[in-house]
């Protein structure tokens, strides 16, 4: 609840209030509230604004007379109107339910540390997954702030959030030997292994399948969780492969075979060795061990049979 709020509910009076549902006063409310008005004032004439949740807006003698006058409404000079909207608990099982659909995991251990405010509007509460900051996703242990939202009235929103610590039983892959960079990860090098962590965390490799066959960029030590943005596709095209190199020259093209000088991957510029003869060219991989080469720019008509490759 904001400073304001706070504010206007310090100094509404106590006491019953009519409830709304609407942005707008309107006279049907007033009726309810005192039924001098009813059949008098109509239904949809626009009163005043409603309040903002959590607070009261209260009619008081003098402006209930000169709202009733055209209508030749008289009030007696104690009358007043309250009205507020209605407001519904907001507990800590309510935000863990939010918090879980937004999760989609219904076994996520989730403990409610504190609430913006013990009430809202009755409307539908949620979580939704934009309201964490990406900087606070770390670990179980680590409380975060997730802001939520009231929907209510349609379609007006009434801030929230929750400072929550959550924990779900995941999987992670882990180095049972040192890898290093350049090597490609083997399935004895690794293993699987279940433990607690925040359940949107999405740095760490989750199975070997997204580990086994790639590269790390770094040393990957023994005993410790692989992440995924250590890793890399492995190399298509290794040092000393035998390449099959198609040159292009106008119309003409030509296979030739190649041995690698560099290693590299898809779209990667390599240096080869004319197999035959022995001189080195550049040309870009285009798949495992497979490469394209432009030869010189000719018109069409004066393109030998052979494109020549050195």
């Amino acid at each position: 609840m904001s400073i304001w709020l706070l504010f206007f509910s310090m100094i509404a009076p106590a006491g019953s209030c009519n409830m709304i549902a609407n942005d707008r006063i309107l006279g049907e409310d007033l009726a309810k509230a005192l039924p001098g008005f009813l059949n008098k004032m109509p239904g949809d004439a626009v009163v005043g604004y409603s309040p903002v949740p959590g607070a009261r807006r209260v009619f008081k003698s003098a402006e209930l007379q000169r709202i009733g006058a055209p209508y030749g409404v008289t009030v007696t000079p104690d009358a007043e109107a309250c009205f507020e909207w209605t407001m519904q608990p907001l507990t800590q099982d309510i935000v863990r339910a939010a918090i879980r659909d937004s999760l989609q995991s219904p076994d996520a251990r989730i403990d409610v540390l504190s609430i913006s405010g013990s009430q809202a509007p009755a409307g539908k509460v949620s979580f939704p997954i934009s309201g964490l900051l990406a900087s606070t996703i770390t670990g179980p242990d680590t409380p975060v702030t997730w802001r939520g939202e009231v929907l209510y009235h349609s379609s007006r929103k009434f801030s929230i959030w929750a400072r929550v610590k959550i924990s779900l039983t995941m999987t992670r892959v882990v180095a049972t030997q040192l890898i290093l960079p350049g090597q490609t990860v083997a399935a004895d090098q690794v293993r699987l292994e279940t433990y607690d962590d925040f359940p949107l965390r999405n740095d760490i490799a989750r199975n070997l399948e997204e580990v086994v066959g790639r590269m790390p960029r770094r040393a990957l030590r023994t005993g410790l969780p692989v992440f995924r943005g250590d890793l890399i596709e492995p190399f298509q095209v290794q040092r000393g492969d035998l390449v099959d190199v198609t040159a292009i020259a106008g119309s003409a093209q030509l296979h030739v075979p190649a041995l690698a000088e560099t290693p590299g991957r898809q779209g990667d510029l390599i240096t080869l060795k004319n197999a035959h003869s022995g001189k080195t060219f550049r040309a870009r991989i285009e798949g495992k061990d497979k490469a394209l080469v432009i030869a010189w720019p000719v018109p069409e008509q004066t393109v030998p049979q052979r494109a020549r490759v050195q």
